[in-house]
């Protein structure tokens, strides 16, 4: 138990680090070469430069601080201990990885709200009349670690599927 533990531990707090760095890294180059900028590289993807001061997709930005604020700052510290407490629990090293990225987007997020006031995000997709809201690194791998836990849970339970 022991050995996988550190081991778990290991996987999570890599692959946390590596979504934070990468995060930071990416918003940093949007916020030197995107300002007042948009960048078209398919039909469908865009970089844009927004800055957000709500949570997801723009909401309680509007929101009085004393509201917005707190739910900010504690929510991805919630976030740490949750993901860690439950990738240490559960069985496979995959699991780890998932919320390991999870970890390093919520970090990634938490960083720019506390030292910038507002969250950078850079990748816009849209398609004629359809789009989706601009979001960064920190989102994409937060998203892309449910989808595929929850992908997991569904066709990899306990190796029966």
């Amino acid at each position: 138990m022991g050995r996988n533990l550190g081991k778990t531990t290991l996987i999570y707090t890599l692959v946390a680090l590596a979504v934070l760095l990468l995060d930071l890294l990416t918003k940093n180059l949007a916020d030197t070469y995107l300002k007042e900028k948009e960048i078209s590289l398919l039909p469908f993807l865009h970089l844009v430069l927004v800055y957000n001061k709500g949570v997801a997709f723009g909401l309680l930005s509007e929101a009085p601080d004393f509201i917005r604020l707190p739910i900010l700052l504690i929510t991805p510290i919630l976030a740490l201990v949750i993901t860690y407490v439950y990738a240490i629990t559960s069985k496979g090293y995959s699991t780890a990885v998932y919320m390991g990225m999870v970890a390093g987007g919520a970090m990634g997020n938490f960083y720019d709200r506390a030292f910038l006031g507002y969250v950078r995000d850079f990748i816009y997709l849209s398609y004629g009349g359809i789009s989706w809201p601009a979001f960064n690194l920190a989102d994409a791998s937060i998203s892309t670690a449910v989808a595929l836990l929850l992908f997991k849970g569904l066709f990899w339970r306990s190796g029966k599927r």
